[in-house]
């Protein structure tokens, strides 16, 4: 009996599997860039159900015509590669673009209680969803938000009035009023 072509991989198709997974690993990079944050910040099933095809229609390309065990770990150690070496390349180019462009990697979608109709639309998200955002996070009072930041990654950061807030956790954020950190959040305000 012999199961070596349900499991293994010739050397063909180890070039085809690496290629493969190069090109969708780009790609799919590239679609959660300049898509994700608002999807992530979105957290609607259909982002979810989106996302969940996409990786499964680029799993399955990578793989080739006939998925084999030893195809998906060559994909596997593939991606782990990229990841590991993209990552590291991006922390180091956004550090440094961040520091010398000024660029703010977070956004105050809500201070003192408003929304901020601007901000939330740079970030792609709607006033409902940043409301829904908010009860989930435990908020049963817009007032009670003395800032709420989107994060790069699509989280909601919410500084509640009454909270105090280090300077230095601000730097970065884009819309906050100039002086914003040397204001107490007490109710001081």
């Amino acid at each position: 009996m012999n199961i070596w072509p349900h499991i293994g991989i010739g050397a063909s198709g180890v070039v085809g599997v690496v290629v493969a997974t190069v090109v969708l690993y780009a790609v799919f990079v590239a679609i959660l860039h300049f898509w994700g944050v608002r999807y992530l910040a979105a957290g609607s099933t259909m982002s979810v159900a989106v996302f969940t095809v996409l990786g499964a229609l680029c799993a399955r390309a990578m793989l080739g015509n006939s998925p084999t065990l030893c195809g998906a770990l060559v994909a596997m150690a593939t991606l782990f590669v990229l990841e590991f070496g993209f990552g590291r390349l991006h922390a180091v180019m956004s550090m440094r673009s961040h520091r010398a462009a000024g660029r703010a990697r977070a956004w105050a979608v809500m201070i003192d209680g408003r929304a901020r109709p601007d901000a939330l639309r740079h970030v792609g998200l709607t006033a409902e969803r940043l409301h829904e955002r908010l009860r989930a996070g435990g908020v049963r009072h817009l007032d009670d938000v003395a800032l709420a930041v989107l994060e790069p990654r699509g989280t909601l950061t919410v500084v509640r009035r009454g909270e105090s807030i280090d300077p230095q956790l601000l730097v970065g954020i884009a819309g906050l009023p100039p002086g914003f950190g040397d204001v107490d959040t007490t109710g001081g305000r």
